[in-house]
């Protein structure tokens, strides 16, 4: 169970991570048992996680049984919350960065919170009708440049690597996600 003073630092190391500030990574418990803690942000998001696929479902010309695509989407969904941890942990010891690893991924699961939060609301009124598509397309837009500047900033600080680096480490989130994403589609 998370305590009151961790999670108030890492909603503090959040708003610190948005302001580019390297300090930021002080605020995060970047111990084993704060890795662990830090996956408290997934359980955080699931409630957004599944309004947001109850938008996709009820889009769908001929959506598939409630309870199929519940599995699928909470598959999914746990999939690329491990996936990408687990392979950060052989990326960083392939640059020889281990000693970066729990600072780097504590962090990055607190801000999947942080950026969890302001997106999906957005998504969620777009996909219920509450919003224009257009506003819901830039949204998007930005959202994505955000998420993709936020995420090089922390590789970059957090592993204390290149630019270059960075950038790579965050195509492998992308292409994870897309891959996943494209397994799950079929599934339906």
């Amino acid at each position: 169970m998370i305590e009151a003073r961790e999670a108030a630092g890492a909603l503090y190391g959040i708003w610190r991570i948005a302001r580019c500030d390297q300090k930021a990574f002080t605020f995060f418990n970047a111990t084993e048992s704060g890795f662990w803690r830090s996956f408290t942000a997934a359980f955080l998001l699931v409630p957004l996680q599944a309004l947001y696929q109850i938008t996709v479902y009820i889009t769908l010309e001929d959506p598939p049984h409630a309870l199929r695509m519940a599995a699928i989407e909470g598959l999914e969904y746990t999939i690329l919350w491990l996936l990408f941890p687990i392979t950060m942990y052989y990326v960083v010891r392939l640059i020889g960065r281990e000693d970066y690893f729990l600072k780097y991924i504590v962090a990055y699961n607190w801000f999947q919170l942080g950026i969890g939060f302001v997106v999906m609301p957005w998504i969620i009124l777009t996909g219920f009708g509450f919003l224009p598509t257009s506003v819901a397309g830039f949204a998007s837009t930005m959202s994505f440049v955000a998420y993709t500047f936020y995420a090089a900033f922390i590789a970059r600080a957090g592993l204390s690597v290149a630019v270059g680096t960075a950038i790579g480490i965050v195509f492998i989130d992308i292409l994870l996600t897309l891959m996943v994403s494209q397994v799950t589609v079929r599934m339906h």
